[in-house]
């Protein structure tokens, strides 16, 4: 009743052949390897530091964009009086709130 079943079964695993051949090929690959490990040692302290500068450049660009239309602004002030007085007014409730909590 059994003669036409044929089992052959593999001495090794396929699956442990393919571990132990990838194994093998990234230990040929020890300079690469250094590599990587350097780069995920100092990797982060490198993207937080880029990020930080990429953060204070951005505030640098904000401030200076302000000062120029600050600039624009009291240029105006300067040659019409009703920009000069809601300028004025406006400074003059700011002081009064800083001022407020004080006395």
């Amino acid at each position: 009743m059994a003669r036409f079943i044929q089992a052959q079964y593999p001495v090794q695993h396929a699956g442990l052949n393919r571990v132990t051949r990838g194994l093998e090929v990234l230990g040929s690959f020890s300079a690469a390897r250094t590599v990587l490990n350097a780069l995920s040692v100092i990797g982060a302290p490198v993207t937080r530091l880029s990020a930080k500068v990429s953060t204070g450049f951005a505030g640098m660009a904000a401030a200076r964009r302000q000062r120029r239309e600050d600039d624009k602004l009291w240029n105006v002030a300067l040659s019409d009086a009703r920009v000069m007085a809601d300028l004025s007014r406006a400074m003059s409730r700011d002081a009064l709130r800083d001022t407020r909590g004080y006395y």
